[in-house]
């Protein structure tokens, strides 16, 4: 695996916050991840998507955002390498905020059934 593979990227960051078990590292890399890429201010999700994955970042940055009463975009929070933006998208049936690219960037995307499978599986 590359430096920076999806997999490593994940790990390192929960490795900061958290004690990963080795039985939890091999776990974490066996999730099938896809890679894409995107260009600067790219949306990656919309609000009010019934999306199917969540997404880590590899490297770039990304924004979530809500729409105001008076139709401008308010980015609500930023998200770097290691992070998983939309995870709360797992239990949610509609996504209820937009995820936009605020520069290139490299998303690696897990499919909810693959994650929840997991979670059921290995809760810790």
């Amino acid at each position: 695996m590359s430096p920076t593979s999806p997999t490593d990227v994940l790990v390192r960051k929960l490795q900061r916050i958290a004690e990963v078990k080795e039985v939890d590292l091999a776990i974490l890399r066996g999730i099938s991840i896809q890679e894409k890429t995107f260009q600067a201010n790219q949306d990656v999700v919309i609000e009010g998507d019934r999306p199917v994955n969540s997404f880590v970042v590899i490297d770039g940055l990304v924004g979530s955002s809500k729409v105001t009463g008076e139709g401008k975009r308010q980015i609500t929070s930023f998200f770097v390498a290691g992070d998983l933006p939309d995870l709360h998208s797992l239990h949610l049936s509609v996504i209820d905020c937009t995820f936009s690219t605020l520069i290139p960037t490299r998303l690696g995307f897990m499919r909810h059934d693959a994650l929840r499978a997991i979670c059921e599986q290995h809760p810790r």
